[in-house]
C-alpha cells in the first residue's frame, strides 16, 4: 500500500470514530431531554392524606402504584385535569356501603362513585323522571341513605262548576247600608284539561292546561245604597253607618233620681244610654220617630245592640215601650 493510501485510510477511520462519538452524544442528549420533559410532580389524595409523587409515568394506575396506593374492588379515582400532567391531582375514592331506597325497597350497594349523580347513572336512574334525596351533587359517604322517587304526569279532562260573579251596582237613591238583589246568580259549567303530578304513584298536585266554558254562568247583580244622608227635623245630615237596635225608654228620675248621666250631662230628651263597646260615648245619633240624640249614658241592662231613650214623661215612656229602631251614626 502506498503512503498516500495509508494516510487516507487512517483519516477515514478517525472521521468515522468522531461521527460515532457525536452520534452517541446526540442519543444521550435526546434521552436526557426526553426524560426531563416527561418528568412531572403529581399529587395523590387518598382518604384525606395528600401524597406528592415525582414521576415520568403518564398512566394514573402506574403513578398510584409508584405512590404505594393500592385500589381495592370498587375503589375509583378521578383526575383534576383531562390527562396526567405537572401538578395534576389524583383523588382516590374508597368504596363505601350506601343504601338506595326506591318504591319501598332498600338495597345496600358498595360504591366508589364520588357523587350521588354518578352512582344513580351507573344504576340506570337517568333523566328527569326522578326526585332524589339528597341532591344529585351530594358526595357519597359511608351509610348514606339515598331515596329515589319516580315522578310522572297524567293528562285528564273533567267538567267543573264555573262559579258566577257578584256585581254590585251603587244606587244613589238607596240609603247606604241597604242592598237589593235584582238578579240572582247561577253557576255555569266548564270543561277543563288538567295535568296531574304524581310522586311514586301518589298525586302531589295539578295544573290547569286549558279551560272551555260550555254553559255560561249568570252573574248575581246587587243594587247597593250609595246615599249617606238622612232627613231630620234639622235638615239632611250625613251618617257613617246605620244599625238596628232594641230600644227601651227611661225617665230622668229613674235610677238614683239625680238625673245625671255617666258623662255628667243632665238626662233629658235627646240623651240616650248605649253600650260603649258598640257606640262610643259622645257619638251623635239620629233615631227616626225620636230625633237627633247623643250617646251620653250607660246602664247595667244596656249591653250589645240595645239603646235606652230618655223621655220627658211617664206616659211617653210607657207609650214607647220596647221596640226595634234604626239608629244612624252621624258624622
Amino acid at each position: 500500500m502506498s503512503l498516500k493510501k495509508l494516510i487516507s485510510a487512517v483519516l477515514n477511520q478517525k472521521t468515522r470514530q468522531k461521527l460515532m462519538i457525536c452520534a452517541g452524544l446526540l442519543f444521550v442528549l435526546m434521552m436526557v431531554t426526553g426524560f426531563v420533559s416527561g418528568y412531572k410532580t403529581v399529587q395523590v389524595l387518598d382518604s384525606g392524606k395528600m401524597l406528592e409523587v415525582n414521576t415520568v409515568f403518564s398512566s394514573p394506575g402506574k403513578i398510584l402504584d409508584q405512590a404505594g396506593v393500592q385500589l381495592q374492588d370498587k375503589d375509583e379515582y378521578r383526575l383534576s385535569t383531562d390527562k396526567v400532567k405537572n401538578h395534576t391531582v389524583i383523588t382516590v375514592y374508597r368504596a363505601v356501603p350506601v343504601t338506595v331506597e326506591y318504591q319501598g325497597k332498600k338495597q345496600e350497594i358498595i360504591t366508589g362513585k364520588p357523587t350521588v349523580e354518578e352512582l344513580l347513572s351507573e344504576l340506570g336512574y337517568d333523566g328527569d323522571r326522578y326526585i332524589v334525596t339528597p341532591g344529585l351533587t351530594s358526595k357519597i359517604q359511608e351509610k348514606l341513605n339515598i331515596k329515589i322517587e319516580a315522578i310522572s304526569e297524567k293528562i285528564i279532562e273533567r267538567e267543573e262548576q264555573d262559579a258566577y260573579q257578584t256585581l254590585r251596582q251603587p244606587d244613589p237613591e238607596m240609603e247606604k247600608g241597604n242592598e237589593q238583589v235584582i238578579q240572582y246568580g247561577s253557576n255555569g259549567v266548564k270543561k277543563v284539561k288538567i295535568k296531574e303530578h304524581y310522586r311514586d304513584g301518589t298525586k302531589t298536585g295539578e295544573e290547569v292546561m286549558e279551560s272551555t266554558v260550555t254553559v255560561p254562568a249568570q252573574p248575581e247583580i246587587i243594587k247597593t245604597g250609595a246615599r249617606d244622608t238622612v232627613t231630620t227635623s234639622r235638615g239632611a245630615m250625613r251618617f257613617s253607618k246605620s244599625l238596628y237596635m232594641e230600644a227601651s225608654a227611661y225617665l230622668p228620675t229613674d235610677g238614683g233620681g239625680a238625673g245625671i248621666t255617666a258623662t255628667g250631662m243632665a238626662a233629658q230628651h235627646g240623651v240616650v244610654a248605649v253600650d260603649p263597646g258598640v257606640i262610643p260615648l259622645g257619638t251623635r245619633l239620629f233615631i227616626p220617630g225620636y230625633g237627633v240624640a247623643v250617646a251620653a249614658d250607660t246602664g247595667g241592662a244596656i249591653q250589645g245592640d240595645k239603646i235606652d231613650l230618655c223621655m220627658e214623661s211617664y206616659g211617653e215612656a210607657m207609650s214607647f215601650g220596647r221596640r226595634t229602631v234604626k239608629v244612624y251614626v252621624l258624622d
